[in-house]
């Protein structure tokens, strides 16, 4: 591949600013005949659009999560060929660079690139859907709380509870923890249905605040890096309970390669009692407003904690946790 053709290709990071900023946006596609690609992440799509001459009909797509559809604009025709499932950015971008790159370097008719293509990925998107980049940022901060019980001891590893359905995601002999972490300027987490942050019994319940960051090519681990890293630290049993949970949350080894992401802490974590005063909806407080919850089947919410002082009296292998990441971000 020329620097020309690796060029006119986005990287995976400016790619996913583009996702995460939430505007739709088309961007040209340099070369001839004019192509342009549509990043449109509130409606989880991604759209190459490409000429097509009048009276050729698009191809019959067995493949799910992509749709071709054909229409007139000013008299031109044209395909448009999308991906519409948020874990497909990155192989879906792959994918729709491809068709552009045989019709603009190799002069295949559109159609015709794009059953080459879909002939080469139809195996691939088959088997190796990539687990989203909400996903990947919530594991990776989890995997970042892993790490530092295995440095610390602060905590058994079987208190990460992450991918088992339980309650909360880590069970400390004094705490409850819900670890949040956020790819954003601001500690903004979303919540998700009205007993994520209710107390399992008498067990006091905390949120941990994660805040990462894009590492770019010399700094931050890779995802599998550090799942790498993690299991490298651990034995035993140890290592059973993470590779359980990692199996529970969607992680599969021939997905490896999809990662290519850098990630590293933005700010020192911050720890919140989630107590009477902290900003949350559970059925007992609905219940007192005179909600009825009942027919409610979903429910997700956003809380912004970028001004809120953390808590004090922290439980201690929350505040070991705490003070040993903050070491980490301050090296």
């Amino acid at each position: 591949m020329t620097d020309y053709e690796r060029d006119r290709h986005l990287t995976t990071s400016v790619l996913m600013e583009h996702w995460d900023n939430g505007v739709p946006v088309l961007i040209p596609i340099a070369g001839t005949p004019a192509l342009r690609l549509r990043i449109d992440a509130p409606r989880s799509q991604l759209t190459l659009r490409a000429p097509l001459p009048r009276g050729v009909e698009a191809p019959v797509n067995a493949l799910a999560h992509v749709t071709v559809d054909t229409l007139v604009e000013g008299e031109v025709r044209y395909v448009e060929i999308s991906t519409t499932d948020a874990r497909l950015v990155i192989d879906g971008y792959a994918m729709l660079m491809a068709v552009a790159d045989r019709v603009q370097f190799d002069g295949i008719d559109p159609l015709e690139a794009l059953e080459q293509t879909l002939a080469t990925w139809q195996a691939i998107l088959a088997r190796r859907v990539r687990m989203s980049p909400q996903a990947e940022v919530g594991l990776f901060g989890e995997l970042l709380v892993v790490r530092a019980l295995l440095e610390t001891g602060a905590a058994g590893v079987s208190a990460w509870r992450g991918g088992l359905s339980e309650e909360h995601d880590f069970g400390f002999v004094d705490a409850d923890v819900e670890a949040k972490t956020t790819s954003g300027e601001r500690r903004h987490h979303w919540i998700h249905g009205l007993t994520q942050l209710v107390e399992t019994g008498a067990t006091p319940l905390w949120l941990l605040s994660l805040q990462i960051t894009r590492g770019g090519e010399a700094q931050g681990q890779k995802l599998p890096d550090l799942i790498d890293q993690v299991l490298t630290m651990a034995t035993g049993r140890d290592r059973d309970r993470i590779e359980q949970n990692l199996a529970a949350v969607g992680w599969h080894e021939e997905q490896r390669e999809l990662f290519d992401e850098r990630w590293r802490l933005r700010a020192a974590p911050v720890a919140f009692s989630v107590d009477d005063d902290f900003p949350r909806l559970t059925p007992a407080l609905l219940s007192r407003a005179g909600v009825n919850t009942t027919p409610l089947r979903q429910v997700a919410y956003e809380v912004d904690l970028t001004n809120r002082t953390p808590s004090g009296d922290q439980p201690s292998a929350v505040a070991t946790i705490v003070e040993q990441m903050g070491e980490t971000f301050d090296a």
